[in-house]
């Protein structure tokens, strides 16, 4: 999408070679040079000037008449903007200057050299130093009018100012932005072991925007970070921080692994808010997330991208069961090697990319002999769909085994195939096995102590639970006596789980739709605690006779789950039967099933 290209030309080893033809179209340019064979090696070429649109600004009319400007490159914007290959992926530094209305602010991301320089009696120019090696897509500049004000921190020892419109945010609430945005950069840098190679961090708040992040500068959206709760906003400034190390420092080298750039950034923010807040609804709500995306609105997918996603695609896979993935590598070999391999993978890159080879060759660890936690992160980021696992009690013993049903699920390549056996780590509450990860389809333990064992409780693995009848009564008659003695995550898990067995006919009847209705009922009678009951027991209420979905069309199908995990950013909207996450959840099941399930 560029044109008027002017003094071009093609050095390789000081040589200039003679260029003959150019030939552009909306998305490539071929150069021709009068030479018959190129050489490998490093060429260099360069456009003296040319014109490119930037055809998705985010600008609209703020406060008086006039109009605030900013550029939004990510994933693949950046080639209608720059002669660039792989824009969301490959790297450059950057040195941008822009000319702009006397009486604007103009801000980039990297710092600028100085003030604004006068061109006349209209227009000044600010130039930026240059910016390290990034991507394209995380370059951006930003116009602010007169009615911007800011306020700035120098406490980690990066510059952080955050610009807000004084005629819709008042100054307490950038106070508390700027507050909170410090405290998170902090912890990260404590992660990250390091400062950022950027000297300063810009964070511009917005009425009618998406939030958006690039190097050096953040786009926060006014509504959605203001009305989110405490946890909720340190989540979203903990992931688009993070992504100034991973995305901007460390560059992901394959558009369609964009998910594990996106999964790492919701892995590290998830410890910032446990070492900032003692929340668990965050927790909850990225399990309700998982749950519902595996099974109402991309159910069976994998984490691979096309070549070149949109945001929608990126927003839909990534940031989800990816990122639980990771945290289950966690389990098994501590938090402090886990860390130590992001660290790694961040720095190796940072003159070059990484994919998830590279990750998987640094996570050499090895559980149970000869399997290596890297050939299990691998499996399970290739394949689709949510495994399940099926624990029989039967007297002084259990019966473990694992059955895709006719679950049918991408795989690595694309194509559809019935679930296959996935390697599963064994987590029980009351033993220990001799073995960390099941790659059988089933194993018979004996003896094993009386009492209620739970497996995965907490869903610290990616996988279901279904228990045999009688173990479902006993998990109902804990759950009713004391609930509170789990943690809302192990209370929705469970419930969850049993609506999902459930609903896909995996227990007998009569006996389990009698006992569906008894947990219908306990979550619907002990609404505090419960929250998001109506997350997990959407497939309890969706009875077998109505559980043939209606056909939505994709653009209705994402409105609703927008909807639905924007209603999960604020604990108060999570009550059970309660506020925007109920209305929200009422009104997908009235879409798909056609009756006001909730």
């Amino acid at each position: 999408m560029l044109d008027h290209f002017e003094n071009v030309s093609l050095v390789f080893n000081g040589n200039e070679l003679e260029i003959f033809n150019v030939l552009l179209t909306d998305y490539s340019m071929e150069v021709s040079v009068d030479q018959p064979v190129l050489f490998p090696g490093s060429y260099t070429l360069t456009a003296h000037r040319y014109k490119g649109l930037i055809g998705s600004a985010i600008y609209y009319r703020d406060a008086g008449e006039h109009a605030v400007f900013a550029s939004q490159l990510f994933p693949n914007r950046a080639p209608a903007l720059f002669p660039t290959y792989l824009g969301a992926t490959e790297k450059a530094t950057f040195s941008v200057s822009m000319v702009h209305p006397i009486g604007t602010l103009a801000l980039s991301s990297a710092a600028s050299e100085g003030a604004a320089r006068k061109v006349d009696t209209n227009w000044q120019k600010t130039s930026f130093s240059t910016t390290p090696a990034i991507t394209p897509a995380m370059l951006c500049f930003l116009l602010l009018p007169a009615e911007y004000t800011q306020i700035d921190s120098t406490y980690t020892g990066i510059n952080i100012s955050v610009h807000f419109n004084k005629y819709r945010v008042q100054k307490e609430q950038a106070k508390h932005l700027l507050h909170t945005a410090t405290q998170v950069l902090a912890l990260l840098k404590d992660i990250f072991s390091s400062l950022l190679p950027v000297p300063k961090i810009d964070i511009v708040t917005m009425h009618d925007a998406t939030s958006a992040s690039c190097f050096g500068a953040l786009v926060v959206s006014e509504a959605q970070f203001f009305a989110a709760d405490y946890a909720n906003q340190v989540r979203m400034l903990a992931t688009w921080l993070t992504k100034q190390w991973i995305g901007g420092y460390a560059a992901i080298s394959d558009g369609g692994e964009l998910c594990l750039q996106e999964d790492l950034a919701t892995f590290i923010a998830a410890k910032i808010i446990k070492r900032m807040t003692n929340d668990e609804y965050t927790r909850l709500s990225h399990l309700a997330k998982i749950y519902l995306s595996e099974t109402v609105f991309s159910p069976g997918e994998t984490l691979k991208l096309d070549e070149y996603p949109n945001e929608l695609e990126i927003s839909e896979k990534c940031g989800l069961k990816g990122a639980l993935m990771l945290e289950s590598i966690e389990v098994l070999i501590g938090e402090k090697q886990m860390l130590a391999k992001i660290n790694e993978v961040v720095y190796n890159s940072k003159r070059g990319s990484y994919n998830s080879d590279t990750l998987y060759g640094l996570l050499n660890s090895t559980v149970d002999s000869d399997i290596f936690v890297s050939q299990l992160l691998h499996f399970w980021r290739e394949h689709g769909g949510l495994p399940f696992m099926n624990v029989d009690r039967l007297g002084n013993s259990i019966k473990i085994n694992q059955n895709g049903s006719n679950l049918t699920v991408k795989n690595g390549v694309g194509t559809w195939e019935r679930m296959p056996l996935w390697p599963l780590p064994l987590q029980f509450t009351e033993f220990k096995l001799p073995i960390q990860i099941m790659l059988s389809q089933g194993i018979h333990l004996s003896p094993v102590r009386e009492g209620l064992i739970f497996s995965n409780l907490g869903f610290s693995h990616f996988y279901r639970v279904n228990y045999d009848l009688d173990t479902w009564r006993e998990i109902k008659t804990v759950l009713t006596e004391n609930a509170t003695s789990y943690t809302m995550r192990e209370r929705f898990q469970l419930v969850s789980d049993f609506c999902y067995f459930y609903a896909s006919k995996s227990l007998a009847e009569p006996a389990a739709s009698v006992l569906r209705n008894e947990f219908v009922q306990l979550v619907r009678l002990r609404p505090v605690s419960f929250p998001l009951c109506d997350a997990a027991i959407f497939q309890c209420v969706v009875t077998h006779e109505h559980s043939r979905p209606k056909f939505l069309d994709k653009s209705s199908m994402i409105q609703l789950r927008r909807r639905v995990f924007e209603s999960f950013s604020n604990s108060s909207e999570m009550e059970c039967r309660a506020g925007l996450a109920h209305d929200a959840l009422n009104d997908l099941c009235t879409k798909l099933y056609g009756v006001s399930c909730l």
